[in-house]
């Protein structure tokens, strides 16, 4: 009965992995700055895999003008053991993130990019007529 016991306590130890529950992650680092004129700074990491940074600032641009920007990174681990990476800059040009989970568009096929060249390269006439 002993080793029943002790053989599905095994089981359930090596079911979880090495990172044990990931709702039980420990934290390992954690860092917060807040700047008084609004930049601020943050990194943390767990036990399990999951690690994110990002730092923030104010620029200004005139007396009521601003700005903003972001930049980060968060990285974790899938279910399947895969690390997932993201990097990701906001500012005004917008949020543009960039990482190895991110879907990429395919190449745009070359009889498609050939067609866009003689368009662009042989505009219409302009219309002297009148449309209502």
């Amino acid at each position: 009965m002993k080793l029943i016991v002790f053989a599905a306590l095994l089981a359930t130890s090596l079911a979880l992995g090495p990172g044990g529950d990931p709702r039980q992650a420990q934290i390992l680092k954690s860092d917060f700055d807040i700047q008084p004129e609004g930049s601020y700074q943050y990194a943390y990491e767990t036990d399990n895999g999951i690690a994110a940074q990002e730092q923030g600032n104010i620029q200004p641009q005139g007396p009521e003008q601003a700005i903003k920007s972001v930049s980060g990174s968060f990285q974790f681990l899938t279910p399947e053991n895969e690390q997932i990476q993201v990097s990701y800059i906001a500012d005004e040009n917008g949020y543009q993130p960039s990482g190895n989970a991110l879907p990429t568009p395919p190449p745009i096929p070359i009889a498609i990019q050939r067609a866009l060249e003689y368009i662009a390269a042989h505009p219409p006439p302009p219309e002297n007529q009148k449309r209502f």
